[in-house]
């Protein structure tokens, strides 16, 4: 589970690395190019690319209900379309001479991310968690900008590219929450090709109606430049960002993606010799740590521990548990949790498991109620696996009070 979890992770960050190359290296060859048409062209390219995974998923497709169409649309038009198209927009506006805005305001994904994973796929968090990620939004702030208190007119190109990058920075991270869920029933690959190919459906109209005629004015030289983004930052990052995505929360992915901004400055530094100020060293080491720690907050946790004996009161609210010692909850965040529990006999069950304080017993409590569980795990040893936070501890001054909440809980993890 800990290397999904972490192979998940660095498929998403070398994802980051590859796009702070495009806005460095590769898409200012292409600054010539009005930013609709270089969004149909890369992603005509990049469908060729992909295309073979409609064939060799083509079952899936037809599993897909009106839901996930929803969801898949939404990831082609604004991670795809809407997004890619800001994002060239933002760059452009700055001449390519100062990314640093344009970078910055896309550690406003988080928040967006955030927000609508905790609406859409009824993700919760740790208060940790917010904290850290508010601390890597900061960060990202001081990585950024050379000097963190400059502000300059509304009416400049930075205000400009500000305006296309936090537009950008919506889109990409509604999609990625989109991009989650649609992954739940789909191949990586095949939800990678429907993206570029309903983004080529999308983006053929305003490309060629109003731009039609500038293909024709694409150099050889850009046509490779084209190319290159399509095996580096464009369908390959995005085959390893859906990879990646399958296999860690959708929040956490967001937070992996704030490698982009130090990466960036890095890849400035080398090569265009753009020194980092003090303020930016400091702020990148702040990034790292915060997102870090926030992602720490959101791992699985694995623990193994023996049944212990309970008072009995579990069943006088409707949810029987077993009970471990609360020391194995060392690196365990207080609430309740999804999970899934392996007993003894190899039997893999899904639970609820809750680590705090207990109403009935009125103490701190770590114990874990199996789903369709009937029997008595009294002295065998079983292993948990957290998967997502529900909800924080909360005191019970009734025990119909409790039992409500019980009820409540049992409720969300069968929908």
């Amino acid at each position: 589970m800990k290397t999904k979890f972490f192979l998940g992770s660095l498929a998403i960050v070398i994802s980051a690395l590859l796009w702070s190359l495009d806005g460095t290296f590769l898409r200012p060859g292409l600054f010539s190019l009005p930013s609709p048409l270089l969004v149909f062209l890369e992603h005509t390219l990049g469908f060729v690319v992909l295309a073979p995974f409609l064939f060799i998923y083509r079952s899936q497709l037809k599993e897909i209900n009106k839901k996930s169409w929803a969801a898949i649309f939404w990831v082609a038009l604004f991670g795809g379309a809407l997004g890619t198209t800001f994002f060239t927009k933002a760059l452009f506006a700055t001449g390519f001479v100062d990314i640093s805005v344009v970078i910055l305001l896309q550690k406003f994904q988080p928040i967006f991310a955030i927000i609508l994973a905790a609406i859409f796929l009824r993700e919760r968090f740790p208060r940790e968690f917010y904290a850290y990620a508010g601390l890597a939004v900061v960060a990202g702030y001081f990585v950024t900008f050379k000097d963190p208190f400059i502000v300059s007119g509304i009416w400049s190109a930075p205000a400009l590219a500000a305006v296309f990058s936090l537009l950008a920075a919506f889109a990409w991270g509604s999609s990625t929450v989109f991009g989650k869920y649609s992954l739940k029933n789909l191949n990586h690959g095949l939800l990678a090709a429907l993206r570029f190919g309903l983004t080529v459906l999308i983006m053929v109209f305003p490309a060629l109606y109003f731009y039609g005629t500038g293909v024709s004015a694409v150099a050889g030289k850009q046509w490779w430049t084209l190319i290159t983004i399509v095996f580096s930052s464009g369908a390959v990052a995005m085959f390893l960002y859906y990879w990646g995505l399958k296999k860690v929360p959708a929040s956490v992915s967001t937070l992996c993606e704030l490698a982009w901004p130090v990466s960036a400055i890095i890849f400035d530094y080398f090569l265009n010799d753009n020194v980092l100020s003090t303020t930016q060293i400091l702020g990148a080491f702040v990034l790292v740590l915060a997102a870090y720690r926030a992602t720490a907050l959101n791992q699985p946790i694995t623990f193994t521990g023996k049944v212990l004996p309970g008072q009995g009161k579990g069943e006088e609210v409707g949810a029987k548990t077993a009970n471990l010692d609360v020391a194995l909850a060392a690196k365990l965040p207080p609430g309740l949790y999804d999970c899934v529990v392996t007993t003894e006999a190899k039997a893999v069950y899904s639970g609820l498991l809750y680590y705090g304080y207990n109403s009935l017993s009125q103490k701190d409590c770590l114990e874990v109620h199996l789903l369709n569980f009937s029997g008595d795990l009294k002295g065998q040893e079983i292993t948990v696996t957290t998967k997502r936070f529900l909800r924080l501890p909360k005191k019970f001054n009734s025990l119909d009070g409790l039992k409500a909440k019980v009820e409540e809980d049992l409720k969300k993890t069968k929908e």
